[in-house]
């Protein structure tokens, strides 16, 4: 009786385990088949959004020393290990990206396995190029077997484009990237996060988008909204939502139209401030993407120059891109101001207004005498603040050879342009609500 109690016990064990691995999802079965090849073992997974390939980052609580078949340099050079003049480097650096190669030819499938030393654990990417076959539909993305040899010359592409994508994977990593401490640090975040996105980089975009945007002093609430979009557009939604509520708790005034809004959760808040602020949306969201272009291209070219001086070609099409995007703005600001005069804060709210102000800032000298009435009137109105009128007056009269009554204008050396009063700038600077200058010579 105890024998026959025990065998069934063991069939009943034996069908709840074949019941599980039969429930196993798709993924489940294709990603334990990927980890039975791996030469390592690892401690956690996630998969990735980015590209057309299966991949996931993996993470060691330690160390691994499993010999690369490859290692990948910071300058990009590809050093092929255990050939007759290169042994296999024993010990692996911050710097240089390690790499193993694992053919299948039961899976018809080539596992690429890219890893990094980051504070003392491996972390790494591992791709995986598989034939179509019938175990796993979804991830069989190629129509021909990547395991036969007679395929070796395209896999080896393949596998050299996927270089590139290791390299910018292990650069948010490898340069100490952190919170911004400045305006500036804020921009070189964006524009690194801008290229990782478009390299279909998207988890390590994500990352560095919630560094840029982790100081709301620095921050651009548009650009919030910009990068919710982004993330709407693969699918990310929950990231998306995640901008949107940041801006939300960063501007009282922000909201968008409840009827055609995609996010079901906000539009209760949108609805409560649309009620509450009733802005000419459409008016308002084409200001703030000038506002936006107006700073992201001048200031991209800004930084390359800084970064880059000697790369002259890149920085004569960024200079090119920034005043093309001048002129696009100044004749979308000028139809506008045609059509609605200079719009009211109560319509448009703060950046709309500031965005018309920065556009006039870099137009040409006639264009900012000519602007010059209507943005008076709209301070006398409270539609926007007076040190606005005191920059333009200032850069006005620099430009036409007078000297500056606000101090807010640097000459080519960059040095003070020459001021009106020395003994009383501050005063006026008081008056307009600018800071104090600092150590001011009364020459």
């Amino acid at each position: 009786m105890k024998k026959t109690t025990v065998l069934l016990l063991l069939m009943l064990a034996l069908m709840l385990v074949g019941c599980k691995t039969n429930h196993l999802t798709e993924q489940q079965r294709f990603e334990r088949s990927v980890l039975k090849e791996l030469p390592f073992g690892v401690d956690s997974i996630s998969w990735l959004t980015s590209g057309n390939l299966p991949t996931f980052r993996f993470a060691n609580a330690e160390y691994i020393g499993a010999s690369p078949d490859a290692e990948i340099r910071p300058d990009g050079d590809y050093w092929v290990c255990n050939t007759f003049d290169a042994g296999s480097p024993s010990h692996q650096t911050g710097e240089n990206i390690w790499r193993n190669v694992l053919v299948s030819h039961k899976n018809q499938r080539v596992v690429c396995i890219d890893r990094y030393m980051l504070q003392g654990r491996t972390v790494g990417y591992c791709y995986v190029l598989q034939s179509e076959r019938k175990e796993y539909p979804t991830y069989g993305t190629l129509h021909w077997d990547v395991s036969d040899s007679r395929n070796i010359e395209m896999v080896g592409v393949m596998l050299d484009d996927l270089k590139e994508l290791a390299m910018k994977r292990h650069q948010p990593h490898n340069v100490d990237l952190s919170s911004p401490a400045s305006q500036d640090d804020y921009w070189k975040l964006i524009f690194h996060a801008d290229s990782l996105f478009d390299a279909r980089l998207y988890d390590e975009a994500r990352q560095v988008y919630d560094l840029a945007f982790s100081e709301d002093r620095y921050i651009l609430p548009s650009q919030l909204s910009t990068t919710a979009n982004k993330m709407a557009s693969i699918g990310d939604n929950h990231a998306a939502l995640a901008y949107l509520r940041h801006r939300l708790a960063m501007e009282k005034d922000f909201y968008e139209e409840p009827s055609i809004t995609s996010h079901s959760e906000l539009k209760d808040t949108f609805e409560l401030r649309s009620h509450l602020w009733n802005y000419d949306l459409a008016l308002k969201e084409t200001l703030e993407s000038i506002f936006e272009r107006d700073q992201y291209d001048r200031l991209l070219w800004s930084q390359a120059v800084k970064n880059n001086p000697g790369d002259s070609g890149r920085n004569e099409r960024l200079a090119r891109r920034a005043l093309t995007t001048d002129s696009l703005n100044l004749i979308l600001v000028d139809e506008i101001l045609s059509q609605h005069g200079f719009p009211r804060k109560e319509s448009v709210g703060d950046f709309g207004n500031q965005a018309v102000w920065l556009v006039f800032q870099h137009a040409d000298l006639d264009y900012q005498k000519r602007f010059l009435p209507q943005l008076e009137s709209a301070v006398s109105r409270g539609d926007i603040a007076p040190a606005f009128l005191a920059l333009l007056r200032d850069r006005i009269d620099v430009r036409e050879g007078r000297p500056q009554r606000y101090g807010t204008q640097i000459d080519s050396n960059g040095n003070l342009a020459p001021l009106l009063d020395a003994s009383r700038v501050n005063q006026w600077r008081q008056e307009v609500g600018l800071p104090a200058i600092e150590h001011l010579s009364d020459e």
